[in-house]
């Protein structure tokens, strides 16, 4: 509506003194001008929301058409807002009764900020001359943003990792879509107590909404700092989004639960035992954690009289704490026929700067201290004993606890000599040398058999005895282990240097295992070449009775009939098929064999002399062969030397690869030169031959010598 109309509406009284936008029964019935216009109310000032929340105006005309008056509506941008209807009708009937627009705001699920757009009010159409293309005024809305850049973290508390590598892991989302893409750093606030993983996150328009995982891992740190607190830091964003840049996140705190603990350990707690003979035990100390400061720890025995420990004090430094150190007890004679007596290896209470180990007080050992007056046999060690397939030995001793009142003899045998085997078979210990511990020896047997490390036993038998306390007195056995020096191999001899001829000539190598398998080994042997040689036999098969018996292959060379040298070729052994997984799919080395060559480019002529034809048309023959197979054809031209005495057919001969071995044959025919010359000698000239076969081309052959008879008389 136009300036000079708004004032002649005003003028004419049809304004709403109170605000009300005019209805049918108000603006146009107040003496207003009829001027023909339209009232838009309002023209802003209205809002919308994200949320789907709407705002009106109405539009109303100021003079009544003589014809339908339409008006349409459109909004500025639809992303923000939409309006309906989208045309208004005004009749001849209802011109003057406002008609309500609806906007409703759209929700672009960008944070954007609250964004102004227009309602276009077109300009009127009628066929009322009065009321065509008159300008209608356009509506200004504003849409409330309902987004707001931000990052939601999830959980931010509670999570926790163990030193012992446990994890944790929370997540990252956005809470509203960016304009572009938004990266968020994530650091440890302390990497010696874990670390975050991924190292950085990145969000994009279309992935906003999408949580990340960020997975935590605890770090362990050997110290014994109980549970500590850490965070993992989210950092500020990086993003063109302005909303974004900058968005510093929640951090997440997280607790790594300590797996470190103060104290001591001591290896073994009992079973240790010492003989009044003077026998020796021992034990480990190792702290279980490492300290701040020096840790001394006592070290004594509870009775002297029975046994003593060295050394008497263990020192453990932030650097060798986990390293156990060694206390060696010794049995004690007393003397006294008192039987096995227990005493205690006392792991006194720690001293040290670190308030943790301070007065920490490790476990004490029990020993026994085997009486030197009773029976008792000491075997030392019992296991830990390794021997080796290359012959590799290993030792134990055995020793009587006490004075035996006869003599004392053991057995000494191995579970499984097909492993080790042990030296001396039997000991016999006397009242002279029972306390003189008598050394065994295991020897390591080689079995042949890829089988890893074997474990056995060496026996030590029950004591044979006068001494009622010895007889029947059963030590312990020993476990040795014995290393394995086989593993899965073929041996092929030679692999190279064979020579064979097409003549038949022959050569060998042999095929044999470099260990026992534990199920038959099959090879198939063949020839790259079968037109050069040929293996036999064409497979070898290996037991386990018979894997280190070598097996002979013959090589026969093959006679090709071709001029082609001597030819190098390969005897190929297979890949072993067997159900022993050791030998399964091994691939032994193939064999290089040359086989030499019996051809050589050669044509034979037969015969060379002696033919004779007569001038009466008598005639003669020859033939011509070539030596070995060409490899190209091969053609040779006939002449004569003196056709007035004699003609050649054919005039020329071509052998093939298929045929050069069929003679051809050449006829000579007299010729009649009616002159009384006598018997004229001339000769069938055989040229030099032409072929693509370099040792066949200009090979010349022997030419033929042919007396032609004379029929004419003086």
């Amino acid at each position: 509506m136009t300036l000079a109309l708004a004032t002649m509406m005003t003028a004419a009284g049809c304004g709403d003194d109170d605000g009300v936008n005019p209805d049918a029964g108000d603006a146009m019935t107040d003496g207003m001008v009829d001027v023909p216009g339209t009232l838009v109310t309002p023209t802003s000032g209205l809002t919308t929301t994200e949320s789907g929340g709407t705002a009106t105006f109405t539009v109303v005309l100021t003079a009544q058409p003589n014809a339908d008056v339409t008006i349409g509506l459109t909004s500025s941008n639809e992303a923000e807002g939409t309006v309906a209807p989208g045309t208004l009708t005004f009749t001849t009937d209802n011109w003057n009764a406002p008609q309500t627009v609806t906007v409703t705001g759209v929700d672009d699920a960008v944070a954007d900020g609250d964004q102004t757009y227009m309602i276009i009010t077109g300009d009127t159409a009628s066929t009322d001359a009065s009321y065509e293309g008159l300008t209608v005024d356009d509506v200004s809305v504003t849409n409330t943003d309902d987004e707001t850049a931000g990052v939601t973290v999830d959980p931010t508390s509670g999570l926790v990792t163990t030193e012992a590598g446990g994890t944790a892991t929370f997540t990252v989302v956005l809470n509203a879509p960016p304009t572009a893409d938004v990266t968020i750093p994530i650091t440890s606030s302390d990497d010696t107590e874990g670390t975050a993983s991924p190292a950085s996150l990145t969000f994009t328009p279309e992935n906003f909404d999408a949580p990340q995982t960020v997975t935590v891992t605890g770090v362990d740190d050997a110290d014994v700092d109980g549970d500590v607190v850490y965070s993992i830091q989210t950092g500020a964003a990086t993003s063109a989004d302005s909303g974004y840049d900058g968005f510093d996140a929640d951090d997440v705190e997280v607790t790594n639960t300590d797996d470190e603990s103060a104290g001591v350990t001591v290896d073994p707690l009992e079973g240790l035992i010492t003989t009044e003979a003077g026998g020796t035990a021992e034990l480990t100390v190792v702290l279980n954690s490492a300290p701040t400061d020096d840790v001394v720890i006592p070290v004594s025995s509870s009775d002297t009289g029975e046994g003593t420990v060295a050394p008497a004090t263990l020192t453990f430094t932030p650097d060798n704490w986990d390293a156990p150190q060694t206390v060696t007890i010794t049995g004690v004679d007393d003397a006294i026929a008192d039987g096995g007596q227990i005493y205690m290896v006392i792991i006194g209470a720690a001293t040290s700067d670190d308030p943790d180990y301070m007065d920490v007080d490790g476990p004490d050992a029990t020993v026994t201290n085997t009486d030197d007056d009773s029976a008792g046999v000491t075997v030392t060690p019992i296991d830990g004993l390794v021997t080796g397939e290359d012959g590799t030995a290993d030792t134990f001793t055995i020793v009587l606890n006490s004075a035996p009142t006869a003599d004392v003899t053991f057995p000494i045998t191995s579970s499984d000599t097909g492993e080790g085997t042990v030296a001396p078979a039997s000991v016999t210990f006397t009242a002279a040398n029972w306390d003189a511990p008598q050394t065994i020896t295991v020897t390591g047997v080689d079995d042949a058999i890829a089988d890893g490390g074997q474990v056995y036993n060496a026996l030590v038998g029950i004591a044979t005895s006068t001494d009622p306390d010895y007889n029947g007195l059963d030590p312990a056995d020993v476990e040795v282990t014995n290393i394995d020096d086989d593993s899965a191999g073929v041996t092929v001899t030679p692999i190279a240097g064979l020579v064979t001829t097409e003549a038949g000539g022959t050569d060998t190598f042999t095929v044999v295992l470099n260990s026992r398998p534990t199920a038959d080994v099959v090879f198939a042997i063949s020839s790259d070449d079968p037109g050069e040689g040929l293996p036999t036999p064409t497979t070898l098969t290996f037991t386990t009775d018979n894997w280190n018996a070598p097996q002979t292959v013959t090589v026969t060379g093959q006679d090709d009939a071709v001029a082609d040298g001597g030819q190098v070729y390969n005897i190929l052994v297979g890949a072993a098929t067997s159900a022993d997984a050791g030998y399964m799919g091994i691939d032994p080395s193939d064999v290089e064999v040359t086989n030499t060559d019996n051809d050589s480019p050669g044509i034979t002529v037969a015969p060379t002399t002696g033919l004779t034809t007569t001038e009466a048309g008598g005639d003669a023959s020859f033939t011509i062969v070539l030596n070995s197979r060409p490899t190209a054809d091969v053609t040779i031209a006939l002449s004569s030397s003196d056709t007035t005495e004699g003609t050649v057919s054919p005039t020329s001969v071509t052998f093939t690869s298929d045929n050069w071995d069929a003679p051809r044959t050449i006829t000579v025919t007299g010729v009649d030169d009616p002159v009384q010359d006598g018997n004229a000698p001339y000769t069938i000239v055989t040229g030099a031959a032409t072929s693509g076969d370099s040792g066949y081309s200009g090979l010349d052959p022997a030419d033929v010598s042919v007396t032609n008879i004379d029929n004419d008389s003086a």
